[in-house]
């Protein structure tokens, strides 16, 4: 019986869907909660994208709120002008950039270079201390983590003491714009490094001993093998995490830098989602907020195609 429905099944550009369908109903019935799911949390919120289209009415909604006008006349990208051509929004879009490309340029190769680390230790036991002490900052809050950075820099902590031995003077990352953007960079290389490290890790493990056995007849040190067995091997993993990366390039991290920032450090510290947060929540123009959201996330598409399309030309796979 089992045959004939494989058989059968094998039919599927003579029988059709239906037919298809009428044997593998049970497969397409498991499917059905992770559509319903992917419709309601996915596809569905995406209608209120109309927002940035419309003069917001809380009275009315989403669907009720009339579509945005200038002095009477219809002028749906309304929104876009005003908020993309004031001084206001291209600083937040300039600290936007400047602190994802710092932690893009100085976190992204931390995760491979540790990875690429942990597989040359040849202790398995400390290779697996290591890598469990290296994954637990990821599991903090940033809520934590900004508490505990705030109480180590204050005034006459032990690190502003040491701080203080070599230069000087105590050093205040929370009142000095520029400190407090490298301390955004580091604060977030250290808690996500460990965790980054977990899909290299699985494709190094994936390798063939062989190779590294006969790498070693032919007398190759662990420079060579790294650079001609290992890397290579982790080249597809790279190259999708680096336009997942790219992906993410207008988001600075809401979370972290909502939990530490204060208006000393607005200058160069304040990022387009803490304004969102700023002028859509607290000050209620959430169709502002939606079209500067629509507006990265355009950005964030673009890159992704722009990226996939370069990982292709290195001759990795990319996403598709």
């Amino acid at each position: 019986m089992k045959k004939t429905k494989i058989k059968k099944a094998g039919l599927l550009g003579r029988q059709g869907f239906k037919e298809y369908f009428k044997l593998n109903w049970s497969l397409y019935l498991t499917v059905l909660p992770a559509i319903i799911y992917i419709f309601l949390f996915c596809y569905y919120p995406m209608s209120g994208l109309q927002l940035a289209f419309k003069d917001w009415r809380i009275m009315k909604g989403i669907w009720g709120s009339p579509w945005a006008t200038t002095d009477g006349q219809l002028d749906l990208f309304k929104h876009f002008k005003t908020l993309l051509l004031t001084v206001t929004f291209q600083e937040k879009l300039i600290n936007t950039l400047r602190i994802s490309f710092l932690k893009l340029v100085c976190g992204f190769p931390v995760p491979i270079i540790l990875a690429i680390l942990f597989n040359e230790m040849s202790s398995d036991k400390y290779k697996k201390a290591v890598q469990a002490i290296s994954y637990l900052p990821h599991f903090i809050s940033w809520v934590i983590i900004a508490g505990i950075i705030n109480s180590m820099t204050q005034s006459g902590t032990e690190l502003q003491g040491f701080l203080k031995g070599i230069f000087g003077k105590e050093i205040y990352f929370f009142s000095n714009d520029r400190l407090f953007v490298l301390m955004l960079v580091i604060s977030s290389i250290w808690k996500g490094c460990g965790w980054g490290t977990i899909i290299y890790f699985a494709a190094i493990t994936g390798i063939d001993p062989q190779l590294y056995e006969a790498a070693d007849i032919d007398g190759a040190n662990r420079w060579k093998k790294i650079v001609y067995i290992t890397f290579p091997a982790i080249k597809n993993a790279i190259s999708i995490n680096l336009i997942f990366s790219l992906s993410d390039i207008m988001s600075a991290g809401f979370d972290q830098i909502y939990n530490m920032i204060n208006p000393a450090v607005y200058g160069k510290g304040d990022v387009l989602e803490t304004y969102l947060f700023r002028i859509g929540i607290s000050g209620g123009k959430y169709d502002q907020a939606t079209a500067v959201g629509l507006f990265n996330s355009l950005i964030g598409f673009l890159l992704v195609i722009v990226a996939n399309k370069l990982s292709k030309l290195v001759g990795a796979d990319g996403i598709w």
